[in-house]
């Protein structure tokens, strides 16, 4: 915040572990007098949050520590943006929108992340869904990636109905059960 170094700066960090709690953070920072999780539109943590300290020392420290590991993850650490913040505290909206959109809220201490788990594969399952593929792939990359797993029967890439781009992702149909994934 401009102006004001004598001030103990509000810290953003990112590339939290969804499985992180309140006392890992604690442990990993010190001096940290509040945590504030940040939530996406509905209402699930997305690694990220707004730390408090009690010094600006503290704070200082923090900023030290970007690109350490927590829970085996490099996180990133920096001065909160000011668009987070009002009058030098973290917005708490408790399911309001801030000034720049985006939903901020306390998680309760104690409460861990809800946690999507895998379900079992259904018997006779012969589709995959795939993620995160770059902008470049091409049908005969899958099928080098997936011919231990079976013959392919079909890969259908998913575009945006409205824009037509590329979505990075896709379905990959095998012609029998897939067996060799699990």
């Amino acid at each position: 915040i401009k102006g004001q170094t004598d001030m103990v700066q509000p810290i953003f960090i990112s590339n939290l572990p969804f499985t992180v709690e309140e006392a890992d953070v604690r442990s990993f920072f010190k001096d940290v007098r509040l945590v504030h999780w940040l939530k996406d539109k509905r209402g699930k943590f997305k690694g990220r949050a707004i730390l408090l300290f009690s010094s600006k020392e503290a704070s200082t420290s923090a900023l030290e520590k970007s690109g350490q590991l927590l829970q085996d993850r490099a996180i990133s650490v920096t001065v909160a943006k000011p668009e987070l913040l009002k009058e030098g505290i973290p917005v708490l909206t408790d399911g309001s929108s801030s000034s720049s959109g985006k939903k901020i809220s306390r998680r309760p201490e104690g409460t861990t992340h809800q946690q999507r788990h895998i379900t079992a594969r259904p018997e006779g399952c012969n589709v995959i869904f795939v993620s995160g593929v770059s902008k470049h792939i091409e049908d005969k990359h899958m099928e080098d990636l997936f011919k231990d797993c079976g013959e392919i029967s079909e890969i259908r890439w998913i575009f945006d109905r409205n824009t037509g781009n590329f979505k990075q992702c896709g379905c990959v149909e095998f012609i029998n059960e897939v067996s060799k994934l699990w």
